[in-house]
This record gives structure tokens, C-alpha cells and sequence, in this order.
């Protein structure tokens, strides 16, 4: 897990620029679940002066509470984005896994955002060592119930297939539901994990506490 904290503040050091506009937040989330624990951050940053190029990363990882080495994952994406239209953008950089370490990927992103709602689309190929198509998709709901406290709902979605032989790789199913307290978020939190070609499940349903830097 230390190498996961390392590695996403390596990437924020790396792009971090002064910016007089608004920045959207840095979302650092552990679930700690029945099975084990989850850890998610996001980063998204403008590199150019105009806000067509950017930088995105997104930094997860999973470990039983024993340690055990093969129950351990991790997974780091950083890429160069640019604006296409409107909401849509290119995509292209790479991945880091444990399992298959530098993986070079290439894809389109979709980002649209407000206050209540916040919607990501990101399909992308991955194209070494094996071809993979990988769809990460996630939604939410944050409406204001008082002046101090907002709802926090996400679902999100991981599905890749291996392009070569056509068989399921890995997918997830990722529940958020919650209450957020300024840079806060407390609730409940459902991971389904799906591995392999037989879609091997592994579940954690826990408590998660997200912040906002």
C-alpha cells in the first residue's frame, strides 16, 4: 500500500503547476471492508494555459489484512489528455500492474461535471504485452441536504477484455453511499470483483471515509 501512496504523490508532484483557476479536488478513499481494503485517488490537473491539455491519474489498490502477496493489487494510470470537443477527450499514456507492469494505453475520456452530478466515461486499448479494450465508467450523486451536509452516492464500473482471444480479464462493480462533512465523506461501501476468463468473485463490503484535498 506504501508504494501506491508513493507512486500517486510522485504523479502530483510531477504536474503540479500554479493555476489561478478553480482546481477540481484530489478524492483520497479507503474502504475498509470484511475482506480487506480499497484505496482509490484521483487526480486531474490543466497542463496547457488554455485547459485543452491535461493530465489525469488514477491510482487504486487492493490488500487483504494479512498481506498475503497474491491478494495484493495495484494498479496506477497516468495520461496526457487533450480536449477534442466540448466534453471529449484524447487520451494516451500508460498503466503500471503488478501483474504486468508498464503498459502503454491509448483511449478517449468523456468528463462532465456540476455541482449534483459528476459523470466519467474513459474506453481505452491497452497494447502491450497483450491487447486488451478496457471500459471504466463511473457516476455521481451529491445533492446538498443542509448548508454544512451533502449526500455522496457513486456507482462505478471496470469491465476488460482480452482482445486476442476474446475472453472476460477483469471486471468490478465499485458502491459508494454516504454523508459528506465539508472535505469529509463517511458511509458504506460495496467492492465485487470479477478475475478471469471464470470470473472469479472476490467481495468487500465495509465502511469507506473519503477526502477531499
Amino acid at each position: 500500500m506504501k508504494k501506491i501512496v508513493l507512486l500517486f504523490l510522485i504523479s502530483f508532484g510531477s504536474f503540479a503547476q500554479e493555476n489561478h483557476a478553480p482546481l477540481p479536488p484530489i478524492p483520497l478513499e479507503a474502504t475498509f471492508g470484511h475482506a480487506r481494503l480499497n484505496f482509490q485517488a484521483v487526480l486531474t490537473r490543466p497542463i496547457s494555459k488554455n485547459g485543452k491539455l491535461g493530465f489525469f491519474n488514477l491510482s487504486t489498490a487492493a490488500a487483504d489484512y494479512a498481506n498475503t502477496p497474491t491478494e495484493t493489487e495495484m494498479v496506477v494510470i497516468n495520461n496526457l489528455t487533450y480536449t477534442l470537443a466540448g466534453n471529449f477527450k484524447a487520451a494516451a499514456g500508460a498503466q503500471w500492474n503488478n501483474k504486468f507492469g508498464l503498459v502503454p494505453q491509448i483511449g478517449m475520456q468523456y468528463f462532465k461535471a456540476n455541482r449534483t452530478w459528476l459523470l466519467v466515461l474513459n474506453p481505452s486499448i491497452t497494447l502491450q504485452p497483450v491487447k486488451n479494450f478496457e471500459t471504466l465508467g463511473l457516476v455521481e450523486y451529491k445533492p446538498a441536504l443542509s448548508k454544512s451536509i451533502q449526500l455522496y452516492t457513486r456507482a462505478q464500473v471496470l469491465y476488460i477484455q482480452n482482445l486476442q482471444d476474446g475472453q472476460h480479464g477483469r471486471s468490478a462493480i465499485i458502491l459508494r453511499a454516504g454523508l459528506s462533512f465539508s472535505k469529509f465523506t463517511l458511509g458504506l461501501g460495496a467492492n465485487f470483483d470479477y478475475y478471469g476468463p471464470k470470473k472469479m468473485e472476490k467481495d468487500n463490503v465495509g465502511l469507506f471515509a473519503r477526502l477531499n484535498l
